[in-house]
């Protein structure tokens, strides 16, 4: 939870999209996060430390904007040029330039062991991959970016 140089605290920023009415008691399940392998140090786990609406639709201070939800309940969010992806991004966007990578993970299935399943998910840019012009993405599964026409 700290630096090994000067020991101060490390924080992990981001945002849940709540749709209008929902019900599901999300901000208890955050305190329960865990990442990764190593649960027990490290990263793997969390601690809810503050919860701070999102203002003007300003994310990551300013870097990228929220739009809106589209008719198929997508999250929107744009980038202006020469900033960088948040997510990993579908790559059939030519409008990017970075790395790609495969997205592989370890799945429970009721007819295998416990993270037995392996999932590969595709090949997607990176976040942190440069978007080259203004650009608007919807969110969907697996909090994948995809290009808005």
């Amino acid at each position: 939870p700290y630096t090994v140089d000067t020991g101060q605290p490390v924080f992990l920023r981001g945002y849940v999209f709540e749709k209008t009415g929902c019900e599901l008691n999300w901000r208890s399940a955050c305190n329960r996060l865990q990442l990764g392998g190593e649960r027990g140090y490290g990263w793997g786990k969390l601690e809810l430390r503050q919860i701070t609406p999102c203002v003007n639709g300003e994310l990551f201070g300013g870097v990228a904007q929220f739009e809106q939800k589209n008719s198929s309940d997508n999250v929107l969010i744009s980038l202006p040029a020469d900033k960088w992806l948040l997510a990993h991004t579908d790559p059939g966007q030519t409008n990017l330039v970075g790395e790609l990578e495969p997205l592989v993970g370890r799945e429970w299935r009721a007819n295998s062991y416990v993270g037995q399943y392996v999932a590969f998910n595709g090949v997607y840019f990176i976040p942190g991959s440069q978007v080259r012009e203004k650009c608007t993405f919807a969110m969907k599964d697996f909090g994948i970016w995809h290009l808005q026409k």
